[in-house]
């Protein structure tokens, strides 16, 4: 066995080089786009784009193929026609540099003649235009890349189309030339006064349009007038939203920032329309509690506030699955992601799943429920809030405790609010000494006394000689309150306390 193995091993390492499989060489990384010459086509666009950056329009001329131009005029037009094509760019078409062709044949598989590649297609008002650009040649040196002449006679029309307008004759130059972040000075100014424009329009039309929906909504009893002042800010900030919508377009924005404020602005609409249905739901939510109130559904009651919560969560992760797809994110890959990363996310919150599955029993199996005073273990109190990780119970010290709801489900829990009837004990002593006439006297009186009260149960009274101490005689007085609030219960044991002294008259006591 062993001389096999190693015949094996000799086997192999003499195999000839050819049939192992060579190791890849790593790729060569791309060189930038700047980096690049004229001789390629990203290198000429990339020059032409940043000289039209920094304004230097006449640089930017010289990629542009000026043949059908008359050599007279080649100077004063090409500046003026590189700074047009900027703008017809900005506005219409966004050229990603990086993914033109680094080859000084451009590219081989777009359809096109040789020597000519294509930079985009715009969408005209009357026909599509594409914007190419072109290999040509120097009289001295190698060839160089430029827009393409068919192109640079379409600048002047599709400026009409896409350029500044009536604004070009009006604002002095550095409003066009002064850009931060692909924004010129006069835009940003514009997109200034839109949003003061937005802000005073949300304020005016909407207070207009509450009053209108309170209106309609005081015409139809069965609906709830809450709902015109629930609604009144989604409402505000979705006709805002609306009159910066229709005013941006006006403002002539390059296509990036175009295309990154309308996601913003789907977004937002989806943060009014979800901000709109949380505010409907409550106003839902109160009224469903409401008639379960007065049809006394109180094991019902207890489940609204865990629904209502669960309700508008789930409506905040549709709405936030809904923004990142109109932001370009892979919603698809990351719901299933989702599936995938569940089991690590239920192993590290573990705590916090226990605590979730603690309150859906809490709400299921309701041994208690908000507003119950109950005990558990040496902590007495009112149960403020069910929560979907901890119970909050207020102590009759006034002291607020917070407990995990999976510890809370487990422990024993006595529910005081409950109880039909509350009992009522007592123990009245006599003097040493007394006779059992007397004994009698009192026993029979304090039955009596007990057994007359209109809210105590009669069946359960009782007064009992209980014990002959060395110093009294004792006899336990029971009854039950017929009454389930506390504060009552403790009126009605004083007004039993108090007759029980009447009839034991002096020389008694009472514990």
């Amino acid at each position: 066995m062993v001389l096999r193995a190693l015949l094996l091993v000799a086997l192999v390492l003499c195999a000839p080089t050819a049939a192992r499989p060579e190791a890849p060489t790593p790729a060569e990384p791309a060189r930038p786009a700047t980096a690049l010459g004229p001789e390629v086509p990203r290198g000429a666009m990339a020059r032409f784009l940043t000289a039209c950056r920094q304004g230097r329009y006449a640089l930017a001329a010289e990629y542009l193929n000026l043949r059908q131009l008359p050599q007279s005029v080649r100077a004063r037009k090409g500046p003026e026609l590189a700074r047009e094509l900027e703008t017809v760019l900005d506005r219409a078409l966004w050229v990603d540099v990086d993914r033109l062709s680094d080859q000084p044949e451009g590219d081989p598989e777009d359809g096109l003649p040789a020597l000519r590649d294509s930079l985009g297609t715009i969408e005209t008002a009357t026909a599509p235009v594409e914007i190419l650009i072109e290999r040509v040649p120097q009289p001295s040196g190698p060839p160089v890349w430029k827009i393409a002449a068919s192109t640079v006679a379409a600048i002047p029309a599709l400026y009409d189309e896409f350029g500044w307008g009536p604004l070009a004759a009006v604002l002095p130059a550095p409003f066009f030339q002064v850009r931060f972040l692909q924004i010129r000075l006069w835009q940003w100014i514009g997109l200034a006064l839109l949003g003061a424009t937005a802000w005073l329009a949300a304020k005016l039309i909407g207070r207009l349009a509450v009053g209108l929906v309170r209106r309609l909504l005081a015409a139809r009893p069965a609906l709830d007038e809450r709902l015109a002042e629930y609604a009144g800010g989604p409402l505000r900030f979705a006709i805002g939203l609306a009159v910066f919508a229709a005013g941006l377009r006006f403002l002539a924005l390059a296509v990036p920032v175009q295309r990154f404020l309308v996601g913003a602005e789907k977004a937002l609409a989806i943060v009014a329309a979800t901000w709109l249905v949380l505010r409907g739901l409550d106003v839902l939510v109160a009224r469903f509690e409401r008639r379960l109130d007065e049809h006394r559904h109180l094991r019902a009651m207890a489940t609204v506030p865990l629904g209502r919560r669960t309700l508008k969560v789930f409506v905040a992760v549709i709405a936030f699955i809904a923004a990142l797809q109109n932001f370009g994110f892979n919603v698809t890959g990351l719901i299933a992601g989702l599936g995938v990363g569940g089991l690590a996310v239920a192993l590290a919150a573990q705590k916090t799943v226990e605590n979730l599955f603690g309150s859906v029993s809490l709400v299921a199996d309701q041994p208690v429920r908000v507003g119950d005073f109950c005990r558990f273990g040496d902590t007495v109190g009112t149960i403020e809030d069910i929560g979907l990780r901890s119970t909050r119970v207020r102590t009759v010290d006034r002291t607020l405790v917070t407990i995990p709801n999976a510890q809370f489900s487990t422990l024993a829990l006595e529910n005081l609010s409950q109880r039909d009837r509350i009992p009522v004990r007592a123990t009245v002593t006599l003097p040493q000494g007394t006779g059992a006439e007397r004994v009698r006297q009192v026993l029979a009186a304090l039955r009596e006394m007990v057994v007359s009260h209109p809210k105590v149960h009669a069946e359960s009274a009782r007064a009992r000689f209980a014990r002959m101490g060395p110093q009294a005689l004792e006899i336990e007085l029971f009854a039950y309150v017929l009454t389930a609030r506390w504060d009552e219960f403790v009126e009605i044991r004083e007004q039993i306390f108090l007759r029980a002294l009447e009839v034991v008259g002096g020389g008694a006591a009472l514990k």
